[in-house]
């Protein structure tokens, strides 16, 4: 996708208009189907059981989302090969685009290392992105991504909420961001969100859900423990 952000020319303006991410408490995914209701959109969750439908989709106040099987697990996978997940990759239906804004998607220099070569960026409240993961077998599934805020201290816990199917939240505690004299948008920071334990086979959603501001958000990286077919 080659859309590019129009920021309005003023820093302090520009200071405003990113947003950021996390380190966490493990938690244990929830296998079972339910209806939520967060940052202005409702929402069904997936069946997290034997579930081989990986096309469906949940409804947000306005828009059916269109959420994809961007990852399979099946095996173990060590830090070093991480599992990645493209966050343009996601559907933005259910995201609000920032004012003085005209696209979700940035493409920044090749200096800054981004995955994929773009980021997702200018996402505002209430907004809601997702991806599914098909899990081949029980495994414990650790979350991490990789996202930049302009300022520093900012709370990611305050502002976006991540967690794989109707699971609580994880809770990062995060904040160190923040820009730097010649990388003011794509200081990228790798957080780690946290853990789900004894996820079962199926298909999985892992949701975002944007409550407040949101980071620049480059991708999200998966790794694997305790692995049984």
């Amino acid at each position: 996708m080659n859309k590019k952000i129009a920021r309005i020319p003023f820093a302090f303006v520009l200071s405003l208009m990113l947003v950021g991410c996390g380190e966490a408490s493990p938690i244990s995914s929830v296998a079972s189907s339910s209806s939520s209701s967060e940052g202005g959109f409702s929402f069904t969750h997936i069946s997290s059981g034997n579930s081989t439908d990986a096309s469906s989709s949940i409804e947000s106040s306005s828009v059916s989302l269109d959420i994809q099987v961007l990852a399979t697990i099946d095996k173990n996978v060590e830090e070093a090969d991480h599992i990645v997940v493209e966050a343009e990759d996601c559907d933005t239906s259910g995201c609000t685009l920032q004012s003085g804004c005209t696209s979700f998607y940035e493409e920044p220099d090749d200096k800054y290392n981004t995955s994929g070569g773009e980021c997702l960026a200018a996402i505002s409240s209430p907004s809601i992105l997702a991806f599914k993961i098909d899990v081949k077998g029980t495994c414990d599934i650790t979350f991490s991504t990789v996202c930049s805020k302009y300022e520093n201290p900012w709370s990611l816990d305050s502002n976006v909420s991540y967690y794989l199917d109707d699971s609580d939240p994880f809770v990062t505690d995060y904040q160190d961001f923040g820009h730097t004299d010649t990388n003011e948008w794509y200081n990228w920071k790798t957080v780690l969100l946290g853990t789900s334990t004894g996820v079962t086979a199926g298909i999985h959603q892992f949701n975002i859900n944007v409550k407040g501001a949101f980071p620049n958000t480059d991708c999200f990286y998966m790794t694997v423990a305790n692995y049984a077919a």
